[in-house]
């Protein structure tokens, strides 16, 4: 007799519970991945980051073996000098010039004596009033032991039939006999 009611499959079950373990394993599947591709994104940054270090001391050594190997250059003690002084530049067209010294601001600005963080004084936040508790509060915490007592199993179940609702309800019950 057809009631237009489906009827309990138990193969419906098992196949929802296969669904489910496949949907499982392909999340942490894509986890998995999504680990792999971040490692390999960090790999890989790393090596650019080594490699452009390579090229920096491969292009100052490729600068020495010319000074080195070319016998047709030689350098005066003057220009020795020159080379070895941190405050001297060489510019594109091979004028020599002198770094300008930072200004006494900009020593300033870059010490952080006088930032905002340093010159305002460091006040706690005002934490946010908490209302005070009261003999209620004690009492309803009691209830809702009792409460809980009898609605919930030993395991900590809720009871057959029974609810939260429930639960709150015969609390505030016995809160007003306390």
């Amino acid at each position: 007799m057809a009631t237009g009611q489906q009827g309990f499959d138990p193969d419906d079950f098992f196949d929802q519970r296969r669904i489910d373990r496949q949907r499982e394993q392909s999340l942490s599947d894509r986890q998995r991945m999504d680990r792999e591709r971040a490692d390999d994104d960090r790999r890989r940054a790393l090596e650019e980051q080594r490699m452009a270090v390579l090229d920096a001391n491969r292009a100052r050594l490729n600068a020495m073996l010319v000074l080195v190997n070319d016998d047709d250059i030689t350098l005066s003690a003057e220009e020795v000098g020159v080379v070895n002084d941190k405050s001297l530049r060489m510019m594109p067209n091979g004028e020599v010039v002198s770094r300008r010294a930072p200004s006494a601001r900009n020593i300033i600005r870059r010490s952080g004596q006088f930032s905002r963080a340093n010159i305002l004084p460091n006040f706690e936040a005002s934490k946010k009033r908490t209302r005070k508790k009261t003999k209620t509060d004690k009492n309803m915490s009691k209830a809702l032991r009792l409460a809980n007592d009898k609605f919930r199993t030993a395991k900590g179940k809720l009871r057959k039939g029974a609810s939260q609702a429930q639960i709150m309800k015969y609390a505030h019950k016995l809160l007003k006999k306390m």
